[in-house]
């Protein structure tokens, strides 16, 4: 992965591909640069995305694709177009973000990388963070209702274990494994365990994993608090339910992010419970994960029981009582009223046709970023 010095008339160029995993910090990481919060030997990295790199997503499966000629075409001129501007850039350092590449296989990733992106910059390196399984499983859960997917929207905890470990969900040792195998020692893997991050934080963490070095500041507020609460997910849930039948998935997942946007911004609830695994299904997902973690640890983290401890404590920890799912059992019945009104409500705007909810709900993360950097640069907010 690594090419022969580059010329003596600019420093060598480091291109660093994030790739997750989902739930470890990535918003944040994605929020810092590209809010241009982040200098690193005195300069701003080049980021070149309005929020993430997400959508890359889509065009590498389009690329790995048999008989789609004309996405696989498309794929290839987004390819080269945004590794044209990563070789034009005269940053030193230069970042790709998306937790959703998690999910494309490491072979078709190499093949990517060494095909349109290996004379864009002298270094690449892949890296990615991996939460404990336990805290895997809750908060895919949660991301999953926040976003509308009927895998855990229309499911309990219990009958979402059942759901995603039939399906091989949160494994991470063969898929890692592969990643290793592809890229060797250009591949970094780093645990989301809070102890284990350079200063406890997942952004001061990935700069220095990513870019080798302790030479960087970071303006303002590093980390962004992105979780809700029980009691605010089941608020959400209420809406999701609402526009179940008459939204598309895209959509959900645009409503999803826009209401925790904006609870983001308000004060927390009087009562704020998290998310945890009652004591049978932690018992459940120790078994189901145990030699996973092990061999995570093993080969991975040096022998440290890392994600063994967590599912330990996971289980060690857990309430007796399942928590409810149902919206109800956690908010009052005014609460309920007002809330089926509200999405009632919005689910009669989200039927107009003549608006772009998704792109317009997006606009509005687009904003926040646009604000951050102003705050930094003393530049006026320009209209999108």
């Amino acid at each position: 992965m690594t090419k022969p010095a580059s010329p003596q008339a600019r420093p060598r160029k480091r291109l660093v591909f994030h790739i997750g995993d989902h739930k470890t910090g990535s918003t944040s990481v994605q929020t810092a640069f590209a809010s241009d919060h982040v200098r690193v030997k005195g300069q701003v990295p080049f980021f070149p995305a309005k929020l993430s790199h997400n959508w890359l997503k889509d065009h590498c499966q389009a690329y790995a694709a048999p008989n789609k000629p004309k996405a696989k075409a498309k794929a290839i001129n987004t390819f080269k177009n945004l590794a044209a501007s990563i070789r034009e850039s005269e940053a030193e350092f230069c970042l790709i973000s998306g937790e959703s590449l998690e999910g494309i296989p490491a072979a078709v990733m190499k093949e990517i990388i060494d095909r349109f992106f290996a004379h864009a910059a002298d270094e690449i390196r892949v890296i990615a963070y991996v939460r404990p399984h336990a805290g895997r499983f809750t908060s895919g859960f949660t991301e999953r209702v926040k976003t509308g997917l009927p895998n855990a929207l229309k499911r309990d905890l219990d009958s979402f274990f059942t759901f995603a470990y039939s399906n091989g969900a949160f494994l991470y040792a063969p898929r890692f494994q592969a990643w290793r195998d592809q890229f060797g020692t250009d591949f970094i893997l780093r645990p989301m365990v809070r102890d284990q991050l350079y200063k406890e934080s997942v952004v001061e963490d990935f700069i220095l994993h990513a870019f080798d070095t302790r030479d960087f500041d970071i303006l303002g507020k590093a980390d962004a608090n992105e979780s809700l609460c029980l009691e605010d997910l089941m608020r959400l849930k209420v809406l999701q339910l609402r526009i179940f039948k008459t939204s598309t998935p895209q959509l959900r997942h645009a409503v999803g992010w826009e209401f925790a946007r904006l609870i983001a911004r308000m004060p927390p609830p009087e009562t704020r419970t998290k998310l945890r695994l009652h004591k049978s299904l932690a018992k459940q997902v120790h078994s189901a994960y145990l030699e996973d973690a092990r061999t995570m640890d093993r080969d991975f983290f040096d022998g440290q029981p890392l994600l063994e401890s967590d599912l330990e404590r996971a289980v060690q920890t857990a309430p007796a009582e399942a928590l409810s799912m149902e919206p109800a059992d956690h908010l009052s019945a005014t609460d309920m009223r007002s809330l089926e009104v509200m999405a009632s409500m919005i689910d009669g705007l989200l039927r107009n046709k003549d608006v772009s909810w998704v792109p317009f709900l997006r606009a509005n993360r687009i904003r926040d970023i646009k604000a951050l950097r102003a705050a930094i640069t003393e530049e006026p907010v320009r209209p999108s």
